[in-house]
């Protein structure tokens, strides 16, 4: 794969403050989904709750809501801050999160879809998902105890949305790169298999995850997913250094970001990670008995 300018070198994380960061933004990342999921009609894929990374912000951001002008919520991660964007991305209100509690921050959005011409009780909390345990869920205050982590965090959102996005061009039946409010990964599916009704049948996964019980630190994943039978695992390929299979409940590739941060340089960490996506989308593909169509 080439390099692109965009991809930005990884430092030497510490991972467990990392995945504290990454915790807290996913706390509050409920604030920006909560705008779209409860402004937008509902998509039977839940993608009216997504997130869109916007690179010149460094932010995650809502769907976009038509209201007296296109608008969206985001979370910029260096300064900690939700913010009203419009469709030109200019910054409309500010909000800085160090220090507030959820209460507050929702009141801000709400805030905001009042200076549109809502009633403020039309943006609610997200509520079909469960959410991993946090003080933040108790009322406790968000903190940037780290701004350099804070930055960590971003560069590893963009450099994700960078490579899955060159990724996802490449097959035709490649859905958007999002980021979802539930597990806050970034990823794409490409649909490999259609039903009669053009239903998908089967599927391969890829993405940007924090840590989670497949992986004690951030990580790149490829999954796999049938809707019928059952995958064969008994000669998997080799990946690249630092990949690993997992076959249980959870079933396909995966990266650590120990891995990628092993190379100091920006070209050899996007190189890895580029090897990794290509020799476990192959994989999978392989496993579902399956050809994908490029674009």
């Amino acid at each position: 794969m080439t390099l692109t300018a965009n991809w930005q070198p990884l430092t030497v994380h510490q991972p467990q403050q990392l995945n504290d960061t990454i915790k807290q933004l996913h706390m509050a990342s409920q604030h920006v989904a909560a705008f779209g999921h409860s402004l937008l009609p509902e998509a039977s894929d839940d993608s009216q709750s997504s997130m869109n990374w916007v690179a010149g912000k460094r932010a995650l951001a809502s769907q976009e809501v038509n209201l007296k002008r296109r608008v969206r919520i985001a979370l910029a991660y260096d300064k900690f801050e939700l913010q009203m964007i419009n469709e030109n991305d200019d910054t409309l209100g500010v909000f800085p999160l160090s220090g507030q509690n959820p209460s507050t921050a929702l009141s801000f959005v709400r805030t905001q879809a009042r200076s549109m011409g809502l009633s403020g009780q039309d943006v609610q909390p997200i509520s079909h998902f469960e959410l991993p345990a946090h003080p933040t869920q108790n009322g406790a205050p968000y903190m940037m105890t780290s701004p350099k982590l804070h930055q960590e965090a971003a560069r590893y959102r963009q450099n994700a949305t960078v490579l899955l996005q060159q990724l996802a061009a490449q097959y035709e039946y490649a859905s958007d790169v999002a980021t979802w409010p539930h597990h806050f990964d970034t990823g794409s599916v490409i649909t490999v298999k259609f039903d009669d009704t053009s239903n998908p049948e089967k599927t391969i996964g890829m993405g940007f995850a924090p840590a989670d019980d497949n992986c004690p630190e951030p990580y790149f994943y490829v999954s796999h997913w049938m809707k019928k039978g059952d995958a064969e695992y008994t000669a998997l390929p080799g990946l690249p250094k630092g990949g690993e299979w997992k076959t249980g409940a959870w079933k396909g590739a995966l990266l650590p970001a120990s891995a990628v941060v092993s190379f100091s340089e920006g070209a050899d960490q996007f190189e890895l990670a580029g090897q990794f996506f290509k020799k476990g989308i192959e994989a999978s593909l392989e496993i579902l008995e399956e050809t994908a169509v490029k674009a």
